[in-house]
């Protein structure tokens, strides 16, 4: 006598492996790609005339703009907890089109790297905040989230 395993052990191979195969296919998808997405922190000069130097250099300085990454990593952990490591890798600071910095992530999925990029031009702007409440340096800077 026949079962319906038996019967339909190749439609059920079939399946099975089917199943496998989406499911493998799915965690190597996200884990091969990434997305992108980048935040802009415009700066804006409160004063006039006399004041030549750009607030980038407030945070930047003398360093090259991809070594200017630690400090906020470390800021975004401390807000959104984990290591800083952890988000150091997916992070970028460049400069802008318009007076400022472009921060740029890297994410799984594209509301994720939005995500983290707006964080993290948030957290670069306080740090930049608090340069010039320390420095007098007499800007402003705003947080452009990516897609606006």
């Amino acid at each position: 006598m026949r079962t319906f395993l038996s019967d339909r052990r190749g439609q059920l191979v079939v399946a099975v492996a089917s199943a496998v195969l989406v499911v493998a296919g799915g965690l190597w998808w996200t884990k091969t790609i990434s997305f992108t997405a980048s935040a802009v922190v415009q700066f804006s000069s409160n004063r006039t005339g006399l004041y030549d130097g750009s607030p980038r250099d407030a945070y930047i300085g003398n360093r090259e703009a991809s070594d200017g990454m630690p400090v906020p990593a470390e800021k975004l952990a401390q807000i959104l907890g984990g290591r800083a490591s952890d988000y150091e890798s997916d992070l970028t600071i460049t400069d802008a089109d318009a007076p400022g910095l472009a921060v740029t992530a890297r994410g799984r999925t594209p509301s994720a790297a939005r995500a983290l990029a707006t964080d993290a031009a948030e957290a670069l702007c306080s740090i930049v905040g608090e340069a010039n409440a320390m420095t007098s340096g007499g800007f402003t800077c705003t947080v452009v989230p990516p897609g606006n």
